[in-house]
């Protein structure tokens, strides 16, 4: 029953333990809408520690750049000449919106800073705020696939709030989300309760 009108949250960029030559993506990120599967979009930034799999025999190994989406369009990657995202870095991202423009503001300490206002056109409802850790889907045509999760270690995401108010104890509904397999057999990042008045919590990496 809420709307929500901005999320924010902060995190230390993990670093990527990677096996070889094999592609493990691990995004972070936080966004408005997607949790309801009667909500069809999702307005999002964030950052990804990813391993890559060789090219042409050019190596493979650690990934980390910046990103947003206007789901269901596809991610914008940002220029890592301009925005360059490396492990320890501190990232604090905000996604806010005003009737249909959202703000997507994300900067890396004290190295850069951007932002961007993007129109949606197809009525967003706003009825979630999320603070996400994940392995990314990938689809071709209908079909889509997730990719195995990149090993991240583990990360903390601190400053969270919704509304400019902790996760708890405002009225909202939070849900504790743990990333399994489809058939739930093998976890694969388990997320923490929430500490420091509901402002924070941590996800550690399991399985790929």
């Amino acid at each position: 029953g809420t709307v929500f009108t901005n999320v924010a949250g902060s995190w230390t960029q993990p670093r990527a333990t990677c096996p070889v030559n094999k592609a493990q993506p691990a995004a972070f990120w936080v966004g408005i809408d997607g949790f309801s599967a009667s909500d069809h979009t999702v307005e999002q930034v964030g950052t990804d520690s990813d391993c890559t799999k060789a090219i042409h025999k050019k190596g493979g190994g650690p990934s980390y750049y910046a990103w947003y989406e206007m789901y269901p369009l596809p991610a914008v990657f940002l220029s890592s000449s301009s925005y360059p995202v490396a492990p320890g870095d501190a990232i604090n991202a905000k996604v806010s919106v005003s009737a249909t423009t959202f703000t997507l503001t994300l900067s890396d300490g004290a190295k850069w800073h951007f932002s961007t206002n993007q129109i949606s056109g197809t009525h967003p409802l706003d009825s979630s705020a999320e603070w996400i850790t994940e392995a990314p889907t990938s689809c071709q045509g209908s079909k889509c696939k997730v990719a195995p999760l990149g090993d991240f270690g583990s990360i903390a995401i601190t400053g969270a709030s919704a509304n400019g108010q902790a996760i708890s104890g405002h009225g909202f509904t939070d849900n504790q989300i743990t990333m399994t397999t489809k058939n739930s057999k093998i976890v694969k990042a388990r997320t923490s309760a929430l500490t420091a008045g509901g402002t924070a919590f941590s996800v550690s990496w399991l399985h790929n």
